[in-house]
């Protein structure tokens, strides 16, 4: 099947620079191909877009995969399970199967510039009004090479609240007005910095109680840093650099 529908001879950054929009293009037409089977979540259940497979069917598809020299065409799905859990069951529908499926993007922005895996120094904030929060902050080190549709975001609904009490989890539509997202060219790779400025951010989209941001957001980082560990085979690497010498071969030595 992949011989057939993979895409042939594309070029991707090194450096985990973002693609272009023809290749963004073409490779997101790709993923629907792979998300219309469930192979973009090969062992999730088919009721929520998953492929109801086995994990080690994962990892033959990795592998495979690999043999194309494609990045991984999996969405960031970390955050589905905090959603199973603390999501509405409007927002399961709404956020859950389109992913799985390969129509949206999602991204994770939980880091900032001086704030990493310790929620408490987060500085984004969320102030409450009528309908819904204004969102105002930066979120940075992300990692992306496809532009995104929404954005996990974690914030501070209530300063006054004793720290770690005071965040919230929000799934942010990516085209709302107030969002900019640039490119931040660094030593090793690229990086994805996301600005909000005062960006309002309806009620419904907002995960579970305004003041569980801290247990939902640090449930999204067990799934991220405690899942299923295995190991790729690195046949596919390996003819790449074969490949590459014996193009590159001179009478030099």
């Amino acid at each position: 099947w992949l011989d057939e529908h993979a895409p042939k001879n594309l070029r991707f950054p090194p450096d985990g620079s973002p693609l272009n929009a023809e290749t963004q293009a073409i490779v997101k037409e790709f993923r629907l191909k792979l998300g219309e089977k469930g192979w973009l979540a090969p062992s999730w259940p088919r009721e929520i877009g998953g492929g109801g497979l086995s994990t080690s069917f994962d990892v033959v598809l990795m592998e495979e995969m690999r043999r194309f020299d494609m990045p991984s065409m999996g969405d960031n799905t970390r955050w589905v399970p905090a959603m199973m859990v603390w999501g509405t069951d409007e927002q399961k529908k709404r956020f859950i199967t389109p992913s799985l499926r390969g129509e949206t993007i999602t991204w994770q922005t939980f880091n900032e510039p001086d704030s990493g895996s310790d929620f408490a120094t987060v500085h984004t904030t969320a102030v409450p009004e009528e309908g819904g929060y204004r969102i105002t902050g930066t979120k940075a080190f992300i990692t992306g090479r496809f532009d995104p549709d929404y954005l996990v975001t974690l914030a501070v609904t209530d300063p006054e609240r004793p720290r770690r009490y005071n965040l919230g989890v929000f799934m942010i539509d990516a085209t709302l007005p107030g969002i900019e997202i640039k490119t931040m060219r660094m030593l090793m790779g690229s990086e994805r910095r996301v600005f909000f400025d005062n960006v309002f951010v309806p009620d419904d989209c907002l995960i579970g109680p305004p003041f569980q941001g801290w247990e939902i957001a640090y449930s999204i980082i067990e799934a991220e840093r405690g899942g299923a560990a295995f190991r790729l085979s690195e046949d596919g690497t390996i003819e790449s650099i074969y490949t590459y010498l014996k193009d590159q071969r001179s009478e030099q030595p």
